[in-house]
């Protein structure tokens, strides 16, 4: 029974972007390098990919992963961004490589990140991700060059002061399958955000592999637990780093509603909305996104 329900789950959470368009997402330069060099810390894991940068204009950028994924679900999207810019990729505690103790704490994942950084970071975070990174912004300003939240929410559950939640949220309905068979569901997700991409086999056949290489996270249900207590409305205000947020028209995971709420409340921020892009515009649309980011960061 439990196959059944998680196909129809996979399906729900996503049920939206069936009926959108979604625009092709080109495949990167065969010139891109290789990724290498990883490091294991205590918090997270840092796979990073060393690029010649020139002088003065080199950035360090990190990309934070969502729940449920790792590192690897920017395989696709990291390359699209300039050869000059040194991009790392964390894995969160409990997801791909990373240790895990059995607590999943956004703050402190925030504190070991923020702790690596050895000069002003531009953050692109991605759901859960992006909870990280509005702790390194709000605690850590001077180490923070810029934000980028993408699928990302200040509070995941609805509440009377906060219409813009999901009332019942059904990502604990995923935990099941993901457990059962990580890399089958992984692929399903994956599957189901690339509606009507062109390349989608294509984009799936790259990122899947190492995606599902570690199995299903340790961290899954403390790190679900996290995030739907989190509840960072009040460090809003505080966050004067200049913040871009991106969002798919079509994500019924995290709505542009919430984006909508970022947007009124982070004092240095716009919105971006891909109309046609459910919950990962960085691999259905990842030129668009790639390009939009580019300018944001060369701007800051």
């Amino acid at each position: 029974m439990w196959r059944k329900h998680s196909g129809q789950l996979f399906a729900a959470s996503v049920n939206t972007a069936a009926k959108s368009c979604a625009q092709p997402a080109q495949r990167p330069s065969e010139s891109a390098e290789s990724w290498h060099n990883t490091q294991r810390l205590a918090c997270v894991s840092l796979r990073h990919k060393e690029r010649k940068s020139m002088p003065n204009v080199a950035r360090k950028i990190y990309l934070i992963h969502g729940w449920g994924a790792n590192r690897h679900i920017f395989d696709d999207f990291a390359p699209r961004l300039p050869a000059a810019w040194n991009v790392v990729t964390p894995d969160l505690p409990g997801h791909g490589g990373a240790p895990f103790d059995s607590a999943f704490d956004i703050a402190a994942a925030a504190d070991g990140l923020a702790a690596q950084f050895d000069t002003p970071a531009d953050l692109l975070g991605w759901s859960l991700g992006g909870l990280v990174a509005l702790h390194i912004a709000a605690h850590y300003p001077e180490k923070v060059r810029s934000l980028c939240l993408t699928a990302g929410f200040a509070k995941l559950v609805a509440s009377e002061d906060y219409p813009e939640g999901l009332a019942a949220p059904a990502l604990g309905r995923m935990i099941d399958p993901f457990q059962q068979d990580y890399a089958k569901y992984m692929k399903l997700f994956l599957q189901l955000q690339l509606l009507n991409t062109p390349n989608a086999a294509e984009i799936t056949a790259k990122v899947l592999p190492d995606l599902v290489s570690h199995g299903a996270p340790a961290a899954l249900q403390a790190a679900l637990d996290a995030a739907e207590q989190a509840d960072t409305r009040s460090l809003l205000p505080k966050i004067h780093t200049p913040t871009l947020l991106v969002y798919g028209g079509k994500d019924s995971i995290t709505p542009p509603r919430m984006g909508e709420y970022l947007a009124r409340h982070l004092p240095n921020s716009r919105l971006h909305l891909i109309e046609k892009a459910a919950h990962t515009p960085f691999l259905s649309h990842a030129d668009e996104f790639a390009e939009v980011y580019r300018g944001f960061v060369e701007a800051v």
